[in-house]
Parts: C-alpha cells; structure tokens; sequence
C-alpha cells in the first residue's frame, strides 16, 4: 500500500507517439516519482507500453523509442492498475505548456494518461489532482524560460543524462522531482510578495523583486 498522507505527491511524465490525442495517438511510456513532505521516498515506476502505432518524427526524435522496440512490450491497459493505484488521490505534478485545443485547455500529460486509463477501464485522475507547475515557471520567469531544461538550469540541477539520451518519461519525472522543492518554494514567495516577476537568471537562485 502506497502512502497515504496529505504531504505525499506524485511527480509524473509520458512520452506519446505524437502531441495530440484527438489524432489517435497513443502513450508509450510513464515515468512517476513519489515525494512526501517535498522529498523523493524512492519509490517510482517507470513503463513502456506497445501503442500500436507510430510515431510521429518529431515525437520519435524527442524519445527514440522506435516501432519495432516498441512490440516487445505489453499494451497500456496490462498496466494501468499500477499507474493508478501508485497515483491513489495524491496531487500529480506535471510541467506542460497549455494548448488552446477544439475551445479547451489542453494538456499532454494529463489527456493522454487519462485518455488511456479510460479506455483500460480504470478510474481517470480527477481534475483536481492536477498540478502544472508550467504555470508557476512563465508567470515567475516568462514563456521562454519556462521550459523544464531552463528551470534545471536555473536551479543547478545536471540534465546530462537527459541531454545524452533524449527526452525519456522517469528522466523527466526525475528532473521535474529534482528541481520541484525549489520552485514550489519561490513561487509561495513570489505570489505572497509583491507580485513583481522574478529577477532570477539562469543559474542563480530566484528571489522576488
């Protein structure tokens, strides 16, 4: 039985076969990460799933996880129970630019990896749940520096793995983990402080102006 408390968050990614669900495309790995009280427990997992497709070049260069790779693994619904058992009620962390999509807000995490826990027939993860902390990062720091290879820049965390072997779902789980503590931190400080955007740059510490 995974924790319980009110402290505990689950720092999640996926990697999919191309950006957008309503063109069929499919999740091919989850990566999530458990902290409680803003520190990693070590408890995580990580999948790669058969999505019966492939993928696009773009999504295929960002992953390099190729179709015939692919084919040894099991479908997303062989392991759904454990994605959503390991997530429970818990807040799940995310970082992703919003997309305006057929009038909605649309997010890639979140609308694939509900997309594929329902058609698994297991519970989606509530709205509520929901945390993009992609948010946080352009209202302190602006679109352009918002993304999650800036953000470990900006708070000294190494992305040499991530840059040798490609975008990859518990990298960037592990990454968005690693610099999480910090940026929940300054970003408390910046909405109870003067509301100025931050004057922090990459690799120095933020602080609010």
């Amino acid at each position: 039985m995974y924790g319980t408390t009110m402290a505990r968050e689950i720092v999640l990614d996926v990697e999919t076969t191309g950006l957008f669900v309503d063109e069929g495309h499919r999740v091919i790995s989850v990566g999530a990460v458990e902290m409680i009280d803003g520190k990693e427990t070590g408890a995580r997992i990580y999948m790669i799933v058969n999505p019966g497709r492939d993928s696009e070049p773009g999504a295929l260069a960002a992953h390099k996880l190729t179709t015939e790779y692919l084919k040894q693994f099991g479908a997303f619904a062989d392991y759904a129970s454990v994605v959503r058992d390991f997530i429970g009620d818990s807040p799940v962390i995310i970082t992703c630019r919003v997309e305006q999509r057929n009038g909605n807000a649309y997010l890639v995490d979140r609308d694939f990896l509900n997309m594929e826990l329902k058609l698994a027939g297991a519970e989606p993860v509530k709205e509520s749940q929901w945390i993009n902390v992609r948010s946080w990062s352009e209202e302190m720091f602006g679109n352009d520096e918002a993304r999650l290879d800036k953000i470990a820049d900006r708070y000294g965390v190494s992305r040499a793995e991530r840059d040798a072997k490609g975008h990859g779902a518990l990298l960037d789980a592990e990454l968005l983990a690693a610099v999480y503590p910090r940026l929940k931190a300054d970003y408390e400080s910046f909405k109870s402080g003067t509301g100025k955007k931050s004057s922090a740059r990459p690799g120095g510490k933020p602080h609010v102006t």
